[in-house]
């Protein structure tokens, strides 16, 4: 027979296919994230265990080779670093015929079992744990889990930027894309609506090594949504565990070269520099080989993406995007001109038109098999990345921006051992830097002025427009992080059971300063304010000296991988963990004896973690093929988060002592008058007062406090799931899952120095209460200070970090995947959720987090609402479809149901100091101001549908949290790639022309740039209802002007949007051929060799009629059934060989193979069956006589 071990090893053909494209499975079964364990027993003919055999694994991704002899019961135990997760087996023993096999790991488990038999039969039994996983990584999952592997080549092929981790995440369903802040991978995305901050990121097993390293240094990336293993942790929300490749005995790598151009845009918004796209040339490549065969590997990669985009900033908006963006072109040249004239620079000299991004990633891997049992592992990452000009707001002008840079490095190593009596040891550790500067052009205050403009199809809009400096500039960032981790692992008895017990220690050191509004920031409230330079407010924070603390976070888990009967895996443990934090700043006696706080002490925790996880295979136990018909997963299980850097780093620079961060709020008389050319010439000048008159309110900084509450804990989910795994017809899979997560000890802010008691209410707005008197509001603007509102006056917020909040989420997904005969393959899901939470906040400062929940008046009340991480109903889906050997067309889609969102009022209005009010929702019938009225019922006739909806419901009353809901979010786009054969290529070439926003085309086409719906890219709708214009203190009433772009997309974005563009990619492997990894011969050979069908096991049942002392009538019938079984093989044999024959040399492997699944299934099925009739003949005491691999149908 030809190939048997081959077929062996892809098992179903069909599911080659649906595996090497978009619809892959999951598989798993190694100690740490990298190291497979392959374990099992060798056999004589005797069926008894045979010792000092020698075994010998060769991995068939890297052809590097280990060996170990069978102990005194036939035992043997490899460990496997880097392995694959597919190996060749042979075993060998003086007097015996070598035994060949070739094994796999299977979904869930977390080892791999292979039983050998030994004898003169001519043909070899296969093992029980053969599977079709050619594309297995080496990243554990565990029994329970949910998620998906992807590879480079799997990626490249789909339209998404494959060197994106968070665009492949969400290629996982349930995984929400959050467009969070782009330094950060975990602040993009949330998994079981978990804030960002509960994500990890690991890279060969360590959370503190995930900086990006190049494309082709990536080996897999795996996405995990639920694992109940306990040495998973770090996270409450989501996983994306990614490994890098090694060296391997065969020199091998590949190059990767995508283009984005300008000129591949097409559509009317590409003339503005808010549409135009982006240029980008991106250059990746990565090789590696054996510097001492079978002993030392090298493996190197670099990556350079250099990326130009239009600038897009006030000066550079037309017309049309102006009125998108609510601003009059009247208005926005008017307010250049008075910028201008301000003093202010407007522009800078030398300042590109574009903004320019390049990055550099770099990596170096040595891998040293310093023995059979020992595996040594280096890895020096590095990275670098600059932005020019950068934060330029749309509706600002180009010199309000600045200058970014990254730099990140670190050293990973780990020794992987194996030792006597199946113990296996793991010991990994790294140590990294981040460091980040962030400076502004200009050393001045913000200036940001609000504008209403009459717009010609949404009534009024108001918008703020900026000049001057950055709020958000200087920021520097300086953490180093050191990770040391250790897993001890013992396999006793027949294997049954794997222990493990593990320890994990993070070191992280913390020197940010993020401070916002070190300079300060002037507020006009139109642009008749501005030309009189008589600013409304003025507010400045003094930023502290930089502080540095050191967070520690460790962890000790056991657990036991229990192969409980056949069919059933589980997985159980606890995990304890804790964490402390040095370097904290000095005592505050005035903020301990004033508001009980401790600005010296940052609490420590410890806590438990238990889980439990299992698979239950529902049929096909005992069988040879590893693809079950139907099983169920799930488990339940504890999980934590360590704290984010930036609390600590927010309690560090703000201990409310005279040298660290303090706030200054002038509003009224007391505000400053801006002298522009003179804080140009020496920004010392800039003031760090308030105006010195009688009406001045605040006078000096004050200072703030934020310091972490006595009971404070880390963030944490309970979590539960369970799923049900259909398969039907043969190649198709439908999945049921259903998940459930309580989110507990989510942090959240107090402010303890904000008055509890109210100094009036709005009788106007449902009593909401207001905490200035009404006396100490700006009755010309509404500007109040929350100065007014402090219980000591000597002190500015005081935020007290809690973790007395929580969340909720159900989520249900229904996916269904399939792969057909033609070679296509597809994979669609749909995910209902339901999250509730009292806060979404994850990123960045004390006071922005105070900020982010909205409030109807008292800012303390812990409120439930629809979570702002909730989306209803979501699709995701992948396809692919080969249209000949060489081309085939692959197209990913997204449909996400609208973001909720909250009405607000654009200011201040409360007293609290932060602009999180809720709007009150006026009914134009008994609104008393008539230009209220007239903005309400301007909305309510001609707002989208949604925005209708969510206002007229909420009449007369301050609206809800989250209360409205944007519109669905569409996204889908194409990608062909091309295989050539010629020129001796053998399809290593891979070329490929993919769409970029082909929605975002479509969209602008069907409703014009000035009425785009928001299609092919995240749009967040305006959530701000009314503006704030005056106050009237004789009937205590802010006076309001109603946004007419109010729940809009247009602005979204701030009014950027993505054209519809081309993009092209090269990608060239080095190395052994990726279709078929075999020496090409002079002569055509075909593309797929017919594979071998099972073995005839009646054959080798009927060789053990002596020892089983078969009657005679039993030898004849079991020779019949085995005649029978050899002459319906021979018919299917044939009919493979002329399968193959027809395709020839050049054909597509996955066409070919899908076509001779049903044929290979035939095959089994026929073993299944003369199985059956051979049971029959034996007596119960014979059939238990035999081994097990004798006994197990190939069906």
């Amino acid at each position: 027979m030809i190939m048997e071990t081959r077929l062996r090893r892809l098992g179903l053909p069909a599911f080659v296919v649906l595996l090497a494209s978009v619809a892959s499975r999951p598989a798993a079964a190694q100690v740490g994230t990298t190291t497979d364990i392959i374990t099992g027993t060798v056999t004589g003919p005797d069926s008894q265990p045979l010792a000092g055999a020698t075994v010998q694994a060769t991995s068939v991704e890297t052809r590097v080779s280990r060996q170990r002899t069978t102990d005194a019961r036939g035992r043997f135990t490899l460990v496997f670093p880097d392995g694959g997760g597919r190996y060749e087996l042979t075993a060998r023993f003086v007097g015996m015929a070598p035994a060949q096999i070739t094994i796999a790991r299977q979904s869930d488990e977390d080892r791999i079992v292979a039983s050998i038999h030994m004898g003169l039969l001519s043909v070899a039994l296969e093992p029980v744990t053969v599977t079709a996983r050619s594309n297995a990584r080496s990243d554990r999952s565990g029994p329970g889990s949910s998620d998906r592997s992807f590879n480079p080549d799997q990626l490249t092929r789909l339209p998404i930027d494959a060197s994106d981790p968070v665009a492949i995440a969400t290629l996982q369903p349930g995984v929400l894309g959050t467009g969070g802040d782009s330094s950060s991978i975990t602040a993009n995305f949330s998994v079981a609506g978990q804030r960002s901050t509960a994500n990890n990121v690991t890279l060969d097993g360590l959370s503190f090594g995930s900086a990006s390293v190049p494309q082709d240094a990536v080996r897999s990336i795996r996405v995990v949504t639920n694992t109940y293993d306990v040495a998973r942790g770090q996270f409450s929300g989501g996983l994306i565990a990614s490994t890098t490749r090694s060296g391997t005995n065969i020199p091998q790598g590949s190059f990767t070269y995508a283009l984005r151009d300008r000129s591949l845009a097409w559509g009317e918004v590409t003339t503005s520099a808010f549409g135009q796209g982006s240029t980008q040339n991106q250059l990746s490549g990565g090789i590696g080989g054996p510097i001492v065969s079978n002993k030392l590997f090298v493996f190197g990669a670099l990556q350079g993406r250099w990326r130009g985009d239009a600038l897009p900033s006030l000066t550079t908006a037309d017309a049309g995007t102006l009125v998108r963006l609510g601003v009059s072109p009247d208005s926005a040249g008017r307010f250049v001109a008075l910028a201008a004239a301000s003093g202010a620079p407007t522009s800078v000299s030398g300042l590109s038109a574009d903004r320019s991004t390049t990055t550099t990633l770099a990596l170096l891997r040595l891998d040293w098999k310093a023995s059979e049992a020992q595996t040594l592992t280096l890895r020096l990452d590095g990275s670098w990345d600059s932005q020019e000009p950068t934060r330029v707001g749309t509706l600002a002008v180009p010199a309000t921006g600045g200058t970014r840079s990254t730099r990140g490095d670190g050293v990973f190593a780990s020794l992987t051992s194996y030792f006597s009596g199946n113990f296996i040891n793991e010991l990994r550790g790294y140590f990294g830097r981040d460091r980040r500067t962030a400076r502004g052009y200009l050393a001045l205050p913000a200036a940001r002025v609000e504008v209403a403009s009459d717009l010609p199809d949404s009534g009024q809009g108001v918008a703020t427009l900026a000049f001057g400096g950055n709020p958000g500039l200087p920021e520097r960032i300086d953490n180093q992080g050191f990770e040391l981790a250790d897993e001890f692992s013992w396999l006793p008895g027949r294997t049954a059971h794997r222990l493990k017990v593990g320890l994990d220690v993070l070191g992280t050191r913390v020197e940010e300063n993020q401070t916002s509004n070190q300079l300060g920031t002037f507020v006009f409230p139109s642009l008749a304010a501005l030309a009189a330079d008589s600013p409304s407010s003025f507010t400045r924070t003094l930023a502290p000296l930089g502080r540095a603390g050191t967070a520690w976070n460790s962890a000790l888990y056991a657990g036991d991988a229990w192969r409980a009967a056949a069919g059933l895996s589980l997985s159980f443990g606890i995990r304890a963990e804790a964490s402390r934090f040095t370097g904290a700043p000095a005592y505050n006696r005035a903020a301990d004896s004033l508001f009980g706080v401790r600005t010296d002490r940052i609490p420590s925790e410890i806590h438990i973690s238990p889980r439990a996880g299992f698979t239950w295979q529902l049929g096909g136990v005992g069988r040879t093929d590893v693809i079950h018909s139907t099983y169920l997963r799930g488990g339940v299980g504890d999980f934590r988060s360590i704290t984010p850097t930036s609390l600590y780093a927010a309690a560090l620079s703000a201990p409310g002592t005279a040298d660290a961060a303090t706030e200054l709020v002038c509003i009224g008389a007391a505000v400053p008058r801006p002298d522009w050319s003179r804080y140009a010439q020496d920004p010392a000048t800039i003031p760090s007062t308030c105006a010195d008159t009688a009406g001045a309110v605040t006078v000096t900084p004050q200072p703030s406090v934020t310091a972490f509450d006595a009971g404070y804990r880390a963030p944490a989910a309970r979590r539960a799931s369970l799923a049900l795994v259909q398969r039907f017809a043969g190649n198709y899979w439908v999945t049921l899952d259903g998940s459930y997560a309580r989110g507990l000890h989510q942090y959240g802010f107090k402010d303890l120095n904000l008055t509890t008691v109210p100094r009036f209410t709005l009788s106007d707005e449902a009593g909401r209460a207001v905490y200035v008197p009404a006396d100490s509001i700006v009755p010309a603007t509404g500007a109040l200070s929350p100065t007014a509102s402090r219980v000591h006056a000597e002190f500015g917020q005081v935020l007290d970090i809690g973790s007395d909040l929580q969340s909720d989420t159900k989520q249900l997904t229904l996916s269904l995947t399939g792969a057909t005969s033609r070679g296509a393959a597809f994979r669609v899901a749909y995910t209902f959720m339901r999250a509730t939470d009292q806060s979404s906040f994850s990123c960045c400062s004390a006071a922005q987090g105070f900020a982010s929940r909205t409030t109807a008046g008292n800012p303390d009340a812990r409120e439930w609402g629809t979570s702002s991480l909730e989306r209803r109903h979501s699709f995701v889906g992948t396809a692919s479809y080969p249209i000949t050997r060489a081309l085939e067309i692959t197209a990913y889609g997204r449909l996400v149901s609208g973001a909720p969102f909250t009405p607000l009022v654009g200011s201040d209005i409360n007293g609290d100091g932060a602009r999180n009010d809720r709007a009150f929702l006026f009914d134009p019938a008994t609104a008393g101001d008539s230009g209220l009225a007239s903005g309400m019922r301007a909305l309510l006739a001609g707002g989208p549908s949604a925005v209708r909806s969510c206002l007229a419901k909420q009449l007369g009353r301050i609206a809800a949290r989250n209360s409205c809901t944007g519109p669905w979010q569409p996204a889908f786009d194409l990608q062909v790639n091309w295989r050539p054969a010629w020129f001796g290529l053998d399809r290593r070439l891979t070329l490929s022309v993919l769409t970029v926003n082909l929605l975002g085309g479509l969209d602008q086409w069907l409703h014009g740039a000035a009425h785009l719906h928001g299609w092919g890219y995240g749009a967040w709708p305006d959530p701000v209802l009314l503006y704030v214009n005056g106050f009237n203190p004789a009937t205590n009433r802010f006076r309001y002007t109603v946004n007419g772009r109010f729940g809009s997309v247009a602005s979204s974005s701030g009014g950027i949007t993505l054209p519809f563009q081309l993009a092209l990619q090269g990608r060239y492997a080095l190395g052994p051929a990726r279709v078929r990894q075999r020496a090409r011969a002079a002569a055509p050979t075909p593309a797929v060799e017919a594979p071998a069908l099972p073995a005839n096991l009646v054959a080798a049942i009927l060789q053990r009629r002596d020892s089983l002392g078969y009657t005679p009538e039993q030898v004849t019938q079991l020779a019949a059934i085995s005649d029978s079984l050899d002459a319906r093989d021979r018919i299917l044999a044939d009919s493979m060989q002329a399968i193959v024959q027809q395709a020839g040399d050049r054909a597509d492997p996955a066409i070919v193979l899908a076509r001779l699944g049903p044929l290979v299934a035939a095959a089994r099925e026929n073993v299944r069956r003369a199985l059956e009739r051979a049971r029959a003949v034996l007596t119960p005491e014979q059939w238990s006589k035999l081994p097990d691999a004798l006994k197990a149908s190939g069906t």
